[in-house]
């Protein structure tokens, strides 16, 4: 086999970072060696090709004219390696951050904001859990919900809710009186603490409840997918259902005024654990992210 013109590629870098500075000092500060090693190493380069590459100067060094030749050959080569490399194996630098989160959330709210969240800091990664899955991950934090008052006072709050009606848009128009809105029919979320019959009675007092055709549904994003497939209304959330109700082409109901509470969700880290740089950044854009949506209510 044919011994190689250029033994040892380090040489290329190091001949590359001299040509760039036009100095073997300031070379050697980018590569942490000392002037006379980069030195030395070109000169190793210069005796195996049998041409110079630099002309030695007082205070400086010049390329010469084969060195010239010679320089976007090894600048395209050495950067074409770069690129590879980080198309390959890049994300072995990327730092996971786990977040456990409700379906609603996990479906509707959280999405775009963690796409966003990953696009400003490329070396970070959410995998992002429902709560009941079966993954068995432990995660670096949780968005929990709770309906006790109190919890718009938790230091790591998020948002509170606001309880609409929401159709179709194309029976907007046919939500226009309460007997309109009762000839649906009514999905209820059995976990909800406001269903049909409280948010009917708050707004348009007494409701006989043998009117209502309500049907009970275990979610709220079952409830909506109903919805946007024509059999019924349901319930939503501001601003958490916001953006599942924009996919879905839902629409709120003017008819029945927003209902404010209860429900609150907040942030939570687990306990005796340290706290990296990247947990904490993505705290700090999901409370900003929240602020955000719920002017927007």
């Amino acid at each position: 086999m044919k011994a190689p013109l250029i033994p040892s590629l380090n040489w290329l870098r190091v001949f590359e970072a001299a040509a760039r500075h036009q100095s073997f000092a300031r070379a050697g500060k980018e590569l942490n060696m000392s002037a006379a090693a980069v030195s030395q190493q070109v000169l190793a380069l210069e005796t195996h090709l049998r041409s110079a590459l630099f002309e030695r100067k007082a205070n400086r060094i010049v390329l010469t004219t084969e060195g010239s030749d010679f320089l976007p050959t090894v600048q395209v080569s050495l950067g074409a390696i770069e690129t590879k490399a980080a198309s390959l194996f890049a994300l072995a630098r990327v730092e996971r951050v786990c977040l456990l989160a409700s379906q609603l959330m996990a479906m509707s709210w959280l999405p775009q904001v963690l796409a966003e969240f990953e696009t400003r800091h490329p070396s970070i990664r959410v995998d992002l859990l429902m709560e009941g899955t079966l993954r068995k991950t432990e995660s670096d934090m949780m968005i929990r919900f709770g309906e006790e008052p109190h919890l718009v006072r938790h230091p790591m709050w998020l948002m509170g809710m606001s309880h609409v009606v929401v159709c179709r848009e194309e029976d907007l128009a046919r939500v226009d009186s309460l007997e309109a809105l009762l000839s649906f029919k009514l999905f209820d979320v059995a976990s909800h603490a406001v269903g049909w019959s409280t948010l009917l009675r708050h707004n348009f007092g007494p409701v006989d409840d043998r009117r209502l055709r309500l049907e009970t549904v275990d979610t709220t994003p079952l409830a909506l997918t109903m919805v946007s497939q024509g059999l019924g209304l349901a319930i939503g959330h501001l601003p958490v259902c916001g953006p599942l109700l924009t996919a879905l082409r839902l629409a709120i109901c003017p008819l029945v005024p927003r209902m404010a509470g209860p429900g609150h969700y907040y942030l939570e880290r687990p306990t005796g654990r340290p706290q990296r740089p990247a947990i904490l950044h993505l705290e700090k854009a999901l409370q900003e992210a929240a602020r955000t949506s719920m002017r927007m209510v």
